[in-house]
């Protein structure tokens, strides 16, 4: 989801006190935490990221030295509206900008989604911190870079990484899309990409997961006829319904390079082309969904 906030960096000793009313208000009123841990002081070695409203501190966050983000925080009013996204993208851009190799925190349990999502990692078991359980999580930074991008808009620039992403695949791509949305999937470049790919080898294979078969085969998609064309190679099935998938779209390379949007925002998605631990989380949500999978009656009764 868009803001039409700004996020920026403050000084601590110079305008502290603008985001204590919102430190104070979500982590002493709502979250009941002990003021002793919540005022540490380690404010003025740390460094700050802010969203104003009309001058007033409306989401906020914090960077230590050693390169733990925490006390991040929006105001009750402008919840859902991406603003954690920004502050949080904003303290990971200048830990990169620092050399920081990576980052961590310590997460609320019931928060840890939203980390995940941006490309966190979760380490070891639950844990109690302030009467509250967490979860300690890290994002790595130096395995990130050359190629990592987070905040991609979806559908541009989503649509020319997975077209990106496809022309650089050896050997399998991995589709799994809700509806294959004609802007992103429905598309010359990358219908082209994929067929140069399932005509490589016999272990060349293409898999697309869909939630809903219907437009696709009103409107002939591409990805549609590419299946009916090579379907010992393309392979498109439905997607069942499954805890597990929140409405995410993701195209998966091999096993080393991911392109990522979650369900339920357009702006919050993330291209990794180079890493095998955060492709391969996302390369076991589509091995469980597949194996779930049906060929519904819409496709076997498409034809050209």
């Amino acid at each position: 989801m868009s803001s039409e906030y700004n996020v920026r960096e403050l000084d601590w000793r110079t305008e502290g006190e603008r985001v204590a009313p919102l430190r104070d208000a979500v982590f002493g009123d709502e979250q009941q935490v002990d003021p002793a841990i919540q005022w540490d002081g380690r404010d003025e070695e740390s460094r700050h990221v802010v969203i104003e409203d009309g001058g007033q501190a409306i989401a906020y966050g914090r960077l230590l030295p050693e390169g733990r983000i925490g006390r991040l925080a929006v105001a009750a009013h402008y919840r859902g509206r991406g603003l954690g996204r920004q502050v949080l993208d904003k303290l990971v851009s200048l830990a990169r900008e620092a050399g920081m190799d990576a980052v961590h925190l310590h997460a609320q349990a019931q928060a840890a989604e939203f980390y995940l999502k941006a490309g966190f990692q979760a380490e070891g078991e639950p844990f109690d911190e302030a009467g509250i359980p967490h979860l300690a999580m890290q994002l790595p930074l130096l395995s990130l870079s050359p190629g990592f991008l987070t905040g991609v808009s979806y559908p541009h620039p989503f649509d020319d990484l997975a077209v990106e992403l496809v022309a650089s695949a050896s050997r399998q791509i991995s589709i799994l899309s809700p509806t294959l949305d004609n802007e992103v999937f429905d598309r010359r470049e990358l219908s082209e990409a994929l067929a140069a790919l399932a005509r490589r080898g016999r272990e060349s294979l293409v898999r697309i997961l869909v939630r809903d078969a219907r437009p696709i085969v009103q409107r002939g998609h591409r990805l549609l006829q590419l299946a009916r064309r090579l379907p010992s190679s393309v392979r498109l099935q439905k997607l069942a319904e499954h805890p597990d998938w929140k409405g995410e779209t993701i195209v998966i390379r091999d096993r080393d390079g991911v392109l990522y949007k979650p369900g339920d925002a357009d702006h919050e998605g993330f291209y990794e082309p180079e890493s095998r631990a955060s492709t391969q989380k996302h390369a076991d949500l589509f091995e469980e969904l597949w194996r779930h999978s049906t060929q519904d009656v819409e496709f076997r009764s498409f034809s050209l």
